[in-house]
Formats: C-alpha cells, structure tokens, sequence
C-alpha cells in the first residue's frame, strides 16, 4: 500500500480511541508503520517496520559494537526490495532483501566501535505496478553477535514402521522422549523423519494412533518437526506391507488421507508452505540455528513433476536458506542414486538430482530412507557445491535408531552419527564428518 507524501511519524501505530494499543517496537517510522509481524522467526517485539516508498526510514539506536545486521522480508515486484543503511550519519552500505517470508540476517557494512549508535535504514528502490507492490518489512536491527553459538544440531528417524505394530511397544515414544530430555545437551533445533512412520492402516487406524501419540513430547516441548511420507504411509501398502490393491497402487500411493488426518502443518510448528492445502505430503518449514537460516523441504515418494517444480521456486525465491530435503527414497545401501521408481512412481531419485537436488547452490543435505540399513554420499551441484546426501533405514524390530546430526556454522562443518536411545546401541561404523561444506551466512 502507497501513501501520499505526507510524513507519517510512528514509534507505534496508534490505535483509534478505544482500540488495543499497537505492539512496541525499536524503530520510529516516518512514512511506514509498525505492524504485526509475518515473517519467521517471529521477532521479540512481534512486529515489524513497514517501508512502502523511497521516503519511508526507518530509525533505531543500539549500543554495542561489530557490524549492524536488520532483519528484513520483502514484497517482490519485478525485483527484490534494495535498502541503505546509515549509522551515526555516514553510509553504511545497502543491501536487498530476497526472501518474503523468512527475517533473513543481512550484515551491512564495517564493524563499528563500542558505543551507542543511531541506526538509519531507507527504503531505495520502490516501485509499483497493476500487478504488484515492492515494499519492505525490517523486523529487527542489531550488533553482529560473537556470541552466537556456532553449533547445534537436528535430528532424522529412520523408518519406524517395526515400532508400531503393537500398542505395548514403547521404542517410538521413546524414541521423541529422549530427544526431549536431551534436547539443551544437543541443542536439538528441529527433527525430521525419511518415511514409513507406519506400516500399513487398518479399520481403527491403530498404527497412526500410537505414530501420533508418539510424536506428542515434540510438541510439547514446542520442538518443531517433519515427515516425509512413504509408501507404507498411503493407501498403497494394505494388511501385512503388500500392495493393497495391486490395479491402482499407482493412484493410491498418492492417497494420504489417514495420515493427513493425523498430522498436520499446525502440528509440525514451523510450516511455510504447502504444494497442496491441507497436506503436508510436500511442505517446507524453515528456522534459525547457529547464526544462519534453514529450510527442510519434505517431498513425496518419488514426486509428481509438478512437485519437483514447485520444490524448485520455493527453493529459488529462498537463496539465504541452507535447504534439507527429505523424501522417502533416494540412495540405496551402497551409496548409490536409486534409478526407478518402484513401478509406480511419477519420477525417479535420478530424476529428482538432475531436476532439483544438483540445480541450487544452497541446498546442503539430503535424508532418505525405505532400503538398505544406512549410507551416505556426496555429490557436487552445477554450481559447484557440495550436497550431503544420507541413507538411515534399518527396520529394527529390537530398538530405535536416530541419526543426529551437529552442524558447528564456524567451522563450516557437519559431524553425523546413529544411536538407539531405547538399549543404548551405538552404530560407529555410520559415523561421518565432513568440513568445507559451503554453508550461506
């Protein structure tokens, strides 16, 4: 929305009298506002400073020293919004802010001395079409951090379609309660699963009964989480793991109803989007760790093109996210890209490296499941960055494998290993570390 050339000074909007008092906010405004925040993470105070021309500044003072970084989103209108950052006066440089969803940290120009300093961030480069408003949101305005921690790490499950075939098995719960109670010794950020939560359904739904129950402590906790689905997850796979009707397995690995029905995008906590309302068979969460900004994009088994398509812009339009995809089927146990798609897929995980995997430069990880026991590979994009890719399958039927993985954005290094918290088994040989492997700050 464009305003006439009238200042409009605001610390806060005020509110009409009578009307709830706007949320407090470190920026006084002239030609913007102060508005809810809609952007992830949310920031403390809840809002942010909207910018809507090239006379809208925003101005805060911050005591500290180090570089100043904002926190931005943005509306693209045939480009993303540019602004310039002022700090006591003299120009500290600009900076576009690519991602309308996501506070991107933006560092702006050299560090400063200890001191109190005044902050000046001005909108530069608006424009407005019939079809579109370039606009911008700064949502925070802060001193670079040393004190950042570096390291935390994330947590990927295996198939659990074992541990849910009887009400008396605990290993799934188990599984999240121990990921819980030891979630400040991790620095555990966000959990993430490669598919089979179950096995098959039944009449009662039993197995999504106890998976659902299983994933409660996460929630709880406020532990924002992710499963990719697999085949045993929809209609396809019938009583015992076969195919349920072998005429229309290909329609029926699409039809994911009952697990939708138990879980859902409010569930997960951190979903920002979906390739189909209502479904978090392709869905991309995202958050902040170790200083930078993540994506995990969970994508069905051996996905339509028309998902691979949708992977790509979410992808595109997300440049400052280390993204992580998940999907059920991708390496096998050596190592090696999985070629077809079981005979009832729409593509392959071939398909899916050339289409998707190989084509960003800020996708880092890759996590699958549904064959083999466990493996990993490394790949090298188009554009001639690593990609991490991970196999953790394993089937047990005794105990409750986890694979965690500590990522330490200093060293620009990601140290992975498997435990089973259930009887305490460790797996060494699937331990791995790897550095250099290019992380976007």
């Amino acid at each position: 929305m464009k305003l006439a050339a009238v200042a409009v000074v605001a610390a806060a909007v005020l509110p009409p009298t009578g009307a709830a008092a706007a949320p407090a906010s470190q920026f006084t405004v002239v030609n913007g506002a102060i508005r809810t925040a809609t952007g992830t993470p949310v920031p403390p105070s809840g809002t942010h400073a909207s910018l809507w021309s090239n006379s809208s500044v925003a101005t805060t003072t911050i005591d500290g020293s180090g570089r100043i970084q904002i926190g931005a989103i943005g509306d693209n209108c045939e480009g993303w919004p540019t602004v310039e950052v002022t700090v006591d006066g003299a120009v500290a440089g600009r900076t576009t802010i690519v991602s309308a969803t996501s506070y991107g940290t933006y560092p702006v120009g050299a560090a400063v001395a200890a001191g109190r300093h005044v902050v000046r961030i001005q909108f530069v480069n608006d424009r407005q079409t019939a079809a579109c408003d370039r606009n911008v949101h700064i949502a925070y305005a802060r001193m670079e951090f040393a004190t950042t921690d570096p390291k935390f790490s994330f947590a990927v499950m295996p198939d659990t379609q074992q541990e849910v075939l009887n009400a008396t098995d605990t290993r799934f719960r188990q599984r999240t309660t121990w990921l819980v109670n030891n979630r400040a010794a991790l620095d555990l950020r966000f959990v993430t699963h490669s598919g089979d939560v179950v096995n098959w359904d039944t009449p009662d739904h039993s197995q999504y009964v106890i998976a659902r129950d299983a994933m409660r402590p996460l929630e709880t906790a406020g532990i924002p989480y992710a499963l990719a689905i697999g085949n045993h997850d929809t209609q396809a796979t019938g009583v015992g793991g076969s195919a349920r009707d072998p005429a229309h397995t290909r329609e029926l690995v699409r039809d994911t109803t009952v697990f939708n029905r138990y879980f859902t995008a409010a569930q997960y906590g951190a979903v920002r989007g979906q390739f189909e309302a209502g479904k978090v068979d392709n869905s991309y969460s995202t958050y902040e760790a170790g200083g930078v900004q993540w994506m995990v994009i969970t994508l069905e088994l051996w996905p339509r093109p028309e998902v691979v398509t949708w992977a790509r812009n979410v992808v595109a339009a997300n440049p400052r996210h280390n993204v992580t995809v998940v999907t059920h089927d991708y390496i096998d146990g050596n190592g090696n890209i999985e070629q077809t798609n079981g005979g009832y897929g729409a593509t392959s995980p071939q398909y899916l490296f050339d289409n998707l995997i190989s084509q960003y430069a800020n996708i880092r990880f890759v996590f699958s499941g549904h064959t083999g026991v466990a493996g990993n590979r490394v790949d090298t994009g188009v554009h001639g960055n690593k990609i991490y890719s991970f196999l953790q399958t394993f089937h047990s039927g005794t105990t409750n494998p986890v694979r965690l993985v500590e990522v330490d954005t200093a060293a620009d290094s990601v140290r992975t290993w498997i435990t089973a918290p259930f009887d305490n088994t460790s797996f060494p040989q699937y331990d791995r570390t790897f550095t250099g492997i290019g992380l976007v700050h």
